[in-house]
């Protein structure tokens, strides 16, 4: 593949509550999106953990909150999280509208 264009606009509909993949490139990145309704913790109890991978997290939409074992922080719209391997995570939106994250993790999880 030497170039590509993919619209997202249908797939956030499917990315409520639940990250879906957008693009992987075998053995490189997988790139995804995900939609956090308000009031809404994911995973809903405990931490999610990429052991062997990189996390990042852009907000395009609204505000989440990352909770690891060191404690919570606020990323805002136009902000960009990271998530070293083998960080125990969840995602929050305390706010009362849904956040839009961009998501990439390299190696892939798949």
């Amino acid at each position: 593949m030497k170039s590509s264009v993919f619209s997202l606009e249908k797939k956030w509909q499917d990315s409520i509550n639940k990250p879906i993949e957008v693009l992987m490139i075998k053995d490189t990145i997988e790139i995804g999106i995900l939609t956090v309704q308000p009031n809404t913790r994911l995973p809903p109890e405990g931490f999610s953990i990429h052991q062997n991978s990189h996390e990042f997290g852009y907000v395009i939409e609204g505000e989440i909150i990352i909770g690891t074992d060191e404690g919570e922080k606020i990323i805002k719209e136009g902000e960009l999280l990271y998530n070293k391997p083998g960080t125990p995570h969840y995602t929050l939106n305390k706010s009362p509208k849904p956040a839009k994250i961009l998501w990439f993790v390299t190696p892939p999880l798949s």
